[in-house]
């Protein structure tokens, strides 16, 4: 498999957008009720109300990080964590996507062409991981979303209209935090019994990596959980950085805990 984020390299910092969010929510945005007879009703999208919502979206990113590159990022239908978790996003299963959304997915490339921008996406993991992979400090990107688990990923950060500087230990820590909050949304439980507030007690004062690990893998075998459940947790929290995939296999190389 070749890289095809080696294409994207420039002379300036990359605005790497989020394109899924800002997508779902233009779709939604176009999304129409018809009543098309007393008791007959159907969904619709209007693609054109939803392109306009998006365009108007990554205009506002990019007005924000003027002299950088704009690269569209996806990622695709499935990915390495439904193997390690069997209920990883199961309950998103059924629910529904506004309609041609598929189609709008598919559009997003054609747009980006048609911009001279940027346009990555891989199949095998979720677009954050693509984000975290692309992400290069040292020259300066930026990655544009309002998920939180992009707080995980050193580097800068527009979130929310505002560009973070975030920290390798930060990010450490709040990937280790994830790891023992788990997720709701993505259907991985974490460590039991330990929320938000548990987790940032647990980790205060925690200065590596090697530390933070330790603090956590006590954390589940108080709560009765062994260590493959917990580094299975991890797996799943973890977006993937730099360096973190075989493009020759066409896979994600796993985290694995420092020595």
């Amino acid at each position: 498999m070749n890289n095809p984020l080696s294409d994207l390299a420039t002379d300036t910092g990359r605005l790497l957008i989020d394109a899924e969010g800002l997508l779902f929510s233009a779709a939604c945005a176009g999304e129409l009720e018809i009543e098309w007879q007393e008791d007959q009703w159907t969904y619709s999208c209007d693609h054109l109300v939803a392109r306009d919502v998006f365009q108007q979206a990554t205009a506002g990113l990019c007005q924000l990080a003027p002299e950088h590159y704009p690269v569209i990022i996806i990622g695709g239908t499935r990915n390495f964590r439904y193997g390690l978790w069997g209920e990883y996003k199961a309950n998103r299963k059924n629910k529904r996507k506004p309609a041609g959304y598929s189609s709008l997915l598919d559009w997003l490339e054609i747009h980006a062409a048609s911009r001279g921008w940027g346009f990555a996406r891989l199949t095998s993991v979720e677009g954050d991981d693509v984000l975290g992979l692309l992400a290069d400090p040292s020259r300066g990107d930026i990655i544009a979303s309002d998920d939180k688990d992009l707080l995980t990923v050193p580097g800068k950060l527009l979130r929310r209209g505002e560009i973070l500087e975030i920290s390798e230990k930060d990010a450490d820590i709040k990937f280790l935090s994830q790891t023992l909050i788990g997720d709701s949304a993505d259907g991985y439980p974490g460590c039991p019994k330990v929320g938000e507030k548990g987790a940032e007690t647990l980790l205060n004062g925690v200065t590596s990596m090697q530390e933070g690990w330790q603090v956590v893998l006590a954390a589940f075998k108080k709560a009765g959980k062994n260590e493959h459940f917990a580094l299975t947790m991890a797996r799943c929290a973890r977006i993937l950085r730099p360096g973190e995939f075989d493009w020759e296999s066409g896979s994600p190389i796993l985290w694995n805990p420092p020595a």
